[in-house]
């Protein structure tokens, strides 16, 4: 009992702490899009919507995320922000998002022993190449 208790303990304390995590006054007003949403659109071969389309579900807390990475993209077309073709079903947009995220936030890609900044600086660097 006392290792359950313990855990329970560290889990809560870590909650607590990212509770207050605060943003700039610039970001107040946004919204987070789970990555585990974004995988279940890709699944689905949704794609990506508006900000105002998308379900509550879609949306999650930062004070409750491990990590928040803020991603922000042009839109390719003038009504649509992905293009889905033969080769991206779900969306290329989507799916070029999806891997380097996946790489870095999956089970396989935590365990590569790079370090969390290295890890984000790739991202980016995949994300806007």
């Amino acid at each position: 009992y006392f290792l359950a208790a313990m855990a329970i303990f560290a889990y809560a304390q870590i909650l607590w702490v990212r509770r207050g995590r605060r943003f700039p006054p610039g970001l107040a007003g946004c919204k987070f899009v789970t990555l585990e949403y974004l995988r279940r659109i890709a699944a689905s071969g949704e794609g990506i919507k508006r900000c105002q389309d998308l379900p509550p579900d879609a949306f999650g807390h930062p004070q409750k995320a491990r990590f928040v990475i803020s991603i922000s993209h042009r839109w390719l077309e003038h009504y649509t922000c992905d293009i889905k073709n033969e080769l991206f079903p779900e969306g290329m947009r989507l799916r070029t998002m999806l891997s380097a995220l996946d790489e870095y936030f999956s089970i396989r890609g935590l365990g590569k022993g790079q370090g969390f900044k290295s890890r984000i600086q790739r991202i980016a660097m995949a994300l806007t190449g």
